[in-house]
């Protein structure tokens, strides 16, 4: 509490000095003028990636020019919406060589009320080869079904990352793919977005920088703040990477929410999970450990905490929900092309899919959109026998499931009770990736998830049904006829 009023402290202090008496303590300076319809913006927020700024009345402001920068950007404010290019928002724009002044935006009124809100979160596409845009298109034909379902209403997407499978020459058929859904999309650099084999971890974003702009920055939406992160740094060698976020990072966080009001919603989307877990375990100087998860993520928690945040991410290629603590919960989305394009289900079973987020004012829902699927299917459930360790229960995998779920089973209409939840690999993960004929990538394997349940049922010849209730009310339904 007393590290955010000092920065809001300090954040008045430096921008005044920076209004005032910038051309007398810098050696230079950058600024420019955002407005709309011609006239200027009042406190928009103003950012190189290091320092920040807020305009004047007439729209105006003023920053240092900072070496290694290489962008000034804006953090969009609620109720505009920027230029873009494609579904490229271009709230941004590359810092030029001797150019000092005239780093203009001009914004559009948003002509909707984005008070109310909606955002899908898709997660590694991993487009590694042409032949992967067939089924890419086919998911984006649910995307475009499901845009339509918000006809005049605000829209927008994230994309957590691994965009391409280690081929950027691909990035140019991902954006016009993305592009027939006609909304913004908001990129996180993935680790196979970066430009490997290169000499330091600043090497290994330019290319991702060069076609999507800042690897980290921040928007508005209604009374909800976003940011994107870029928590993957390479290690400089080879492929080698971690889930690390930088003391620079961290510092731009800080100031950029040192502008919002602490209680707000806000969203943070990276590409590497913070924790898989809840709860820190004992560090491991392991491959999967260090890869696999944010090693600071408990100072990035730390920063959050005057939020009702969420963090958005993906990289793990299956879905789950993590509740850190009341005020901050964590969002895994499970990969948009699955198996790596060879299969329509993830490794934990999850379908192809993407996470869909409803933001009215500062309440948000969500749930997981499978694709082709109506948005109702959120479990699928295979009859005993299908378990060699429980060969007389009924199984069931309900992929968005969290810990405000309610699972039970029931025998011709009657309620038997709830149903225990375990870990397994969920059999139609297991059967895709066992036939190593058909797949392309040898090493696939199925990955046990926690969100399977388990119930020994009574009759063997009932009509089985498994319901789930999710944390807002909302019922779905599973029937096994006959056990089939």
């Amino acid at each position: 509490m007393y590290m955010h009023c000092y920065l809001k402290y300090m954040k008045a202090v430096s921008t005044l000095i920076i209004c005032f008496f910038a051309p007398a303590l810098f050696a230079q300076t950058i600024s420019g003028k955002i407005s709309c319809d011609g006239k200027g913006i009042k406190d928009v927020v103003v950012t190189d990636g290091i320092h920040f700024a807020q305009t004047n009345h007439k729209g105006e402001y003023i920053i240092p020019m900072t070496d290694n920068a290489s962008f000034v950007y804006l953090s969009t404010p609620a109720g505009y919406l920027p230029q873009r290019e494609y579904s490229i928002p271009l709230f941004y724009q590359p810092i030029q060589t001797g150019k000092v002044t005239g780093y203009d935006f001009e914004l559009k009124r948003n002509p909707y009320d984005d008070n109310t809100h909606t955002f899908m979160v898709h997660a590694d596409a991993q487009l590694f080869k042409k032949d992967n845009l067939q089924p890419y298109n086919q998911i984006l034909d649910d995307c475009i079904d499901f845009i339509e379902t918000k006809k005049g209403k605000e829209i927008f997407g994230i994309d957590c990352g691994d965009l391409v499978g280690d081929k950027p020459e691909l990035y140019p058929d991902y954006i016009r793919s993305l592009n027939r859904l006609d909304i913004p999309f908001y990129r996180v650099i993935g680790n196979h977005d970066m430009t490997l084999y290169g000499r330091s971890h600043e090497t290994s974003y330019r290319k991702f920088e060069e076609i999507f702009g800042p690897s980290y920055y921040s928007f508005n939406k209604g009374k909800a703040h976003y940011i994107v992160l870029n928590d993957v740094f390479y290690l400089a060698r080879d492929y080698f990477y971690a889930g690390y976020i930088e003391e620079k990072l961290l510092s731009w966080l800080e100031t950029d929410l040192s502008y919002i009001k602490e209680g707000s919603l806000v969203f943070v989307a990276m590409h590497i999970p913070s924790r898989l877990e809840v709860g820190q375990i004992p560090f491991e100087y392991s491959n999967a450990n260090i890869a696999g998860r944010v090693s600071n993520a408990a100072f990035l928690y730390e920063i959050l905490k005057p939020y009702r945040a969420h963090l958005l991410t993906g990289h793990t290629h299956y879905n789950r929900n993590l509740e850190h603590s009341e005020q901050l919960f964590e969002h895994i989305t499970a990969a948009v092309c699955g198996t790596w394009w060879q299969g329509t289900v993830c490794l934990d079973g999850t379908p192809q899919g993407y996470g869909v987020y409803e933001v009215d004012n500062d309440h948000v829902t969500w749930y997981f959109k499978s694709a082709g699927f109506p948005k109702e299917y959120q479990m699928r459930a295979y009859a005993p026998g299908s378990s060699k360790e429980y060969p007389d229960d009924v199984i069931a995998n309900i992929w968005n499931w969290d810990v405000k779920w309610k699972v039970e089973w029931l025998e011709n209409g009657k309620v038997m009770g709830e149903m225990i939840r375990f870990s397994m690999c969920d059999p139609a993960a297991e059967a895709l990736c066992a036939d190593k004929e058909k797949l392309e990538f040898k090493w696939i394997s199925a990955t046990p998830n926690e969100h399977m349940f388990r119930a020994t049922v009574k009759d063997k010849n009932a009509k089985i049904e498994v319901i789930a209730t999710d944390r807002f009310g909302n019922i779905y339904r599973a029937n096994l006829n006959n056990n089939k």
